[in-house]
């Protein structure tokens, strides 16, 4: 069973916190109203900005000031750190070191408060005093690394700050311009010198991906997350990958319905891989995908990919598309890959 804090797993362990725990969250939050009523008052005073926003749900936070203080998912975080907005907590499906979304990313002053999925330290999160929570949402009714929206987690979280979200299940091209109308927001310049730069570059990658699609209109590519079984992704349900169809990669997808724990996948069996025959095969890169070199040595069925058996495998990692950077880089390692393969032959 997996744990990691990811939206598209196959597997989502749900584990309830112990009562103590709970209780002394509660008595934490306590705490926290008490001096939130405080602050707001002295910052009422002084005459700071109104905060009204709509989420991708619907929802809609009001707030007699701007939030400064933002717990987040490791997704979110990865998105808003980059605009201008640092979070005072962030919680994800592992440590920072071996977080993906998080990777490259300047963590100084933030504070852990979660490091598997559905598993937040409601205590930690409190003691931050934070006056708005953001996550993803997901299909099902998910929310990012903490179930459904009606889970104990989640409504917990809601008793310490309001909760806003911003859908996963629209192209990450639309993501990035969610979470930079939410920096701006909360205050931040999305229109920053540094930030220009990477939306150029990010404008740039899409342009040469687009060149490199049409230049092989025939190729086709299928996005995998291997284990036990043979996942295939339902193509529709990730944001990367709604964004690569609509700059016209043909993407490969089952007609193998999903199960209960195959998340955004489709379970095809070892025996029926040879059934599936794209010329690039994008490997999850997430900790519960097995890696290459391991399908290469335990997996005979794996050659019955002729994709695999040419090398045609790029790397693909659904958890790092929330920011221009990181982005880009995925971007352009899918141009080259495609670029690479001959189509004629």
């Amino acid at each position: 069973m997996t744990t990691r804090s990811d939206p598209h797993e196959r597997v989502r362990a749900r584990r309830r916190r112990p009562h103590q725990i709970v209780a002394a969250a509660l008595t934490a939050l306590a705490v926290v109203a008490v001096a939130a009523c405080g602050t707001d008052a002295n910052e009422e005073a002084g005459g700071s900005a109104q905060f009204t926003y709509t989420d991708s749900r619907g929802a809609v936070v009001e707030l007699d000031q701007v939030p400064t203080r933002i717990v987040a998912s490791e997704q979110a975080a990865a998105a808003l750190i980059p605009l201008g907005v640092t979070p005072v907590g962030v919680w994800g499906g592992s440590s920072f070191a071996d977080s993906i979304p998080l990777e490259g990313l300047d963590l100084s002053g933030i504070e852990s408060v979660g490091q598997a999925y559905g598993e937040i330290n409601l205590e930690a999160v409190a003691a931050l005093e934070p006056d708005l929570i953001v996550t993803g949402a997901y299909a099902g009714d998910a929310l990012g690394g903490i179930g459904s929206s009606d889970s104990d987690i989640a409504t917990r979280l809601g008793e310490v700050a309001p909760i806003v979200t911003v859908s996963a299940q629209q192209p990450s091209s639309k993501i990035l311009d969610t979470y930079q109308n939410l920096a701006r927001d909360l205050g931040a310049d999305p229109n920053e010198g540094a930030i220009a730069q990477e939306r150029a570059a990010y404008d740039a990658a899409v342009e040469n991906l687009k060149a490199a699609i049409a230049a092989k209109p025939d190729l086709t590519a299928m996005a995998i997350s291997p284990s036990d079984q043979f996942y295939i992704a339902i193509n529709e349900e990730f944001p990367e990958l709604l964004d690569y169809q609509e700059w016209g990669l043909t993407l490969i997808s089952s007609p193998v319905a999903r199960t209960e724990n195959s998340g955004s996948f489709s379970p095809v069996s070892w025996e029926s891989v040879g059934d599936y025959q794209p010329d690039l095969i994008l490997l999850d890169t997430r900790s519960y995908s097995t890696p290459l070199a391991t399908l290469e040595r335990e997996r005979p069925t794996w050659q019955f990919l002729e994709a695999a058996r040419a090398g045609h495998v790029a790397d693909w990692t659904t958890d790092a598309t929330n920011n221009y950077t990181s982005y880009t880089a995925q971007i352009t390692a899918l141009t080259e890959a495609i670029q690479s393969i001959d189509t004629a032959s």
